[in-house]
């Protein structure tokens, strides 16, 4: 019976240390998981900020006649180089990750196909550069300008995809990683936005209005882009080098380039006569963005700083886990030692002479009495009664830190503000509704749906009036929608919802009444008067698109900003 109770408490001491020895290993490799795709995904961005610092030389050589200068021509070489150097170790960097949990296969070939677009943008470039000035026309510059701009969201699905899977094994990541992308898309459409004013600063001619149009909608991009950075920036206790980084951004990109930009706008509505050309205008404007870069590799570097101190912290529990399991095992050895010396060793000779005394009168030898104060039975009972309230414990507290982790869980999933699905927790939902339409063959439908002017409606009643119009929309869509439907906000004004067993013309119907019931909303704004607001929606079916989630968000996506050019207040279906 001792030895049997002896393996009982050794098997259930194994299974509480292998619990959370087991748990620990986990937090360590998610943790080492989590570093591991830090490095692509830095590799992914910096290939993304070469291809897009490309674009500045390229753009100062279209301004150029012929022939090129060799000053220019060098510094275009160079940045092709730098851009080639950076694409092959990114498509290196994803090899080595391609295929792991939450990866894709072909996370090379999508970095392949950017290379071959970058490829045939040179090409178009070139041949632009072979043509003498005077034939260059504006319509010609911009065609090479925006091949070049093309090849950027190519690569977005990369990083994309390997920053989820940082967060997915490492939640804690989530701010600073999304920090980083939000920064890197920041670069971007800064010099997205330099390139729209490229032609007109070649040729000399006012902006046209297509020029006008772009600007104004690269603006505005920045400018979300720009709130979202400073929630994730400001929101939290921060090192000083992301708040230096942040500050210095402030100061340069959205202070000193903010200014160039608008100087130039001026000069060009007053006739074209700007002053200076388009290498000039990239000489002043490019150094303005670096502070941009430096943000971004300041948050990737919290990150990597994070991971790893999660990951010393697991190894070191870890270790002390297999220590403390160590240190039991030889205390319950000695245990069970000295139980078989003072209880049942005393316990066989008293048997032994009550049996010598019962059959014989006289025999063994009397066990020795233990001092009163040294009851071993008391002592057993006492620790088991211990141990009971202990377990009741470890049991209550077990309990509470499951209904917290579900608490959080719930939390990131939802997005604060309108109590809607979040981004990410759409995404995740959207692909299991995909994976289930494709199963069964029933059709699926995407509507995304934008707030018409809501930058002109937190400029003038302020960004609490901003909030109430997000939460009314998201009632309505709440109202609308169907228990099987999904509806999430998708990132600044932007709500998306994925129909299901909804065929083309159900889905164009429940838009138009999304469309009607968003339009008699009111909300209050600065001053207490009523606020009424619009919205474009687009709508992308499964029978056109298919069931790709990224096919189905890119239609609805094109069709919705095919509503707002049409007049916004509209539902387009792609």
């Amino acid at each position: 019976m001792l030895q049997l109770l002896g393996a009982v408490v050794l098997v259930a001491t194994m299974a509480l240390v292998g619990r959370m020895a087991t748990t620990e290993w986990q937090a360590v490799s998610s943790a080492s998981y989590s570093l591991r795709l830090l490095e692509p995904l830095r590799a992914g961005l910096v290939a993304m900020e070469m291809v897009s610092r490309e674009r500045g030389p390229t753009n100062a050589a279209l301004g150029d006649a012929m022939p090129m200068t060799q000053v220019r021509s060098d510094a275009l070489q160079q940045a092709r180089l730098r851009t080639d150097r950076a694409l092959l170790t990114l498509r290196d960097a994803v090899a080595g990750v391609a295929g792991s949990p939450g990866m894709q296969t072909e996370l090379p070939q999508r970095v392949e196909a950017a290379r071959v677009a970058l490829a045939q943008a040179r090409t178009v470039v070139d041949q632009t550069l072979t043509l003498p000035g005077a034939r260059r026309s504006a319509e010609r510059i911009r065609s090479a300008v925006y091949a070049m701009v093309a090849v950027v969201p190519l690569l977005a699905p990369v990083n994309t995809a390997l920053a989820g899977g940082a967060q997915q094994a490492y939640p804690a990541l989530g701010d600073d990683v999304q920090g980083a992308l939000l920064a890197a898309d920041l670069r971007e459409y800064a010099g997205l936005l330099g390139s729209h004013f490229t032609a007109a600063l070649v040729k000399g001619e006012p902006f046209s209005a297509a020029e006008h149009r772009a600007i104004d909608e690269t603006s505005g991009r920045i400018a979300q882009l720009r709130f979202l950075i400073e929630l994730r920036v400001r929101g939290s206790a921060r090192p000083a080098s992301v708040l230096h980084a942040w500050d210095t951004v402030e100061a340069r990109y959205f202070g000193a380039a903010q200014t160039l930009l608008q100087s130039v706008l001026r000069e060009g509505d007053a006739g074209g006569r700007y002053g200076l050309t388009a290498a000039d205008f990239a000489a002043r404007y490019v150094p303005d963005m670096n502070p941009v870069l430096e943000l971004r590799d300041a948050l990737l570097l919290q990150a990597r700083e994070s991971a790893m101190r999660e990951h010393d912290r697991a190894v070191q529990v870890l270790l002390w886990a297999l220590l403390g399991a160590a240190v039991l095992l030889a205390a319950l050895g000695s245990a069970l030692y000295v139980l078989q010396r003072r209880v049942l060793r005393p316990l066989v000779r008293a048997t032994g002479a009550l049996h010598a005394l019962a059959y014989q009168g006289h025999g063994h030898e009397s066990p020795p009495q233990p001092p009163a104060t040294q009851d071993e039975v008391a002592a057993v009972v006492g620790a088991v009664r211990l141990l009971e309230q202990q377990t009741h414990r470890r049991h209550e507290l077990e309990r509470e830190r499951d209904q917290l982790i579900e608490q959080l869980r719930e939390q990131s999933a939802t997005d604060y503000l309108t109590g809607l699905r979040n981004r990410r927790s759409f995404i995740t939902a959207a692909h299991d509704r995909l994976l289930q339409a494709q199963r069964y063959g029933f059709d699926v439908a995407v509507v995304l749906l934008d707030i018409d002017w809501f930058k002109q409606l937190n400029d003038s009643h302020g960004h609490a009036a901003g909030d109430r119009a997000l939460q009314a929309v998201a009632q309505v869509l709440r109202t609308e929608l169907r228990e099987t439907d999904l509806a999430a906000r998708f990132g600044g004004e932007e709500f998306v919802v994925m129909l299901t067993h909804c065929d083309p013309e159900a889905a164009l119907h429940f838009a138009l009444r999304l469309r009607e019931a968003i339009s008699d909303l009111e909300v209050q704004g600065a001053e207490g008067q009523p606020v009424r607001m619009t919205a474009s929606l687009g709508v992308a079916n499964s029978r056109s698109v298919g069931l790709a989630l990224e096919a189905l968000l890119s239609a609805a996506d094109q069709a919705m900003y095919s509503a707002k050019n049409a007049g916004r207040d509209q539902v387009v279906q792609s």
